[in-house]
């Protein structure tokens, strides 16, 4: 990728500006007025574990969109009357599914803890976590804004922390490559993670009993970003009752955010940037 205003004389932390903006879907001037009514609190620190779990979703969005990738690689190999096998691929497909639905867990772990925190929850330890009636319950009591998301998510808190003890702790996943028509993709996902190989493989290929790879991720995807989001609002209103004065935001905010930090160790004389990204990883 060119770069005609990329600085020529280059050493030290780099703060890449111009690398593509992974996340359109959250509003970079939202985050920027956070992080800047923040600072003017001194309440940086209380905010970490929601920078952390900011950089968590941008994972789930990048590995979703691997996984994605893989799957197309693999289908735009086949022929006809050609069996193709790609185990590297499959694999691949396989921990990138795996590691969407872990990080997606791990950042509702540190929304969670930043909630504790924000909200002064009597909770401590593994009591802070969403999928816990009672955790929820402490949340809901303290706030009725942020009450009706997570009410409205409770199915998918339970049905994600099924899925990561089933995966993480029992099994693990199990795809199979498709050849021929299917309406949930070349490397479906099993919906009902509990039954065994021998039961699942004898399930229909059909969207009842299975995730296409793309529907899988970004429902997982969608969901976190829902809660993260509304959050981000809840905060900002929260910040503003007792904050003097106005914070200005610039018009250019998402410059603001650094997502790939990069160092240089020696002086360099830098003419363009290229950044990798497979044409293959589509975007949402």
């Amino acid at each position: 990728m060119d770069s005609p205003q990329f600085p020529k004389k280059l050493k030290g932390l780099i703060f890449t500006e111009i690398i593509p903006q992974f996340l359109h879907e959250v509003n970079p001037k939202k985050l920027v007025e956070l992080g800047a009514i923040v600072r003017e609190k001194n309440r940086t620190q209380l905010y970490e574990p929601l920078t952390d779990s900011l950089r968590k979703i941008q994972w789930v969005k990048l590995v979703g969109l691997k996984a994605i990738a893989i799957e197309k690689e693999i289908i735009d190999a086949m022929e006809p009357n050609t069996l193709v096998m790609d185990p590297l691929g499959q694999t691949a497909h396989a921990l990138c599914v795996t590691d969407c639905l872990v990080h997606t867990k791990s950042a509702l772990d540190s929304i969670a803890v930043f909630l504790t925190n924000l909200l002064s929850l009597e909770a401590k330890g593994g009591d802070r976590d969403f999928k816990k009636p009672k955790f929820r319950q402490l949340i809901a009591e303290k706030d009725l804004f942020l009450k009706h998301t997570i009410k409205e998510l409770e199915p998918w808190f339970r049905q994600l922390q099924d899925i990561r003890d089933e995966w993480i702790h029992r099994s693990s996943i199990r795809s199979r490559l498709i050849h021929g028509q299917s309406k949930v993709g070349a490397l479906p996902i099993p919906r009902k993670v509990t039954l065994s190989y021998e039961e699942q493989i004898k399930l229909p290929i059909t969207g009842k009993n299975f995730w296409s790879t793309k529907d899988f991720v970004e429902y997982q995807y969608s969901n976190l970003l829902t809660l993260f989001l509304a959050i981000v609002d809840r905060c900002i209103q929260i910040e503003r009752r007792d904050l003097k004065g106005s914070v200005p935001v610039p018009a250019d905010a998402e410059k603001e955010l650094i997502a790939f930090p990069t160092m240089l160790t020696e002086n360099m004389t830098a003419e363009k940037m290229k950044v990798k990204f497979p044409k293959s990883m589509v975007d949402w």
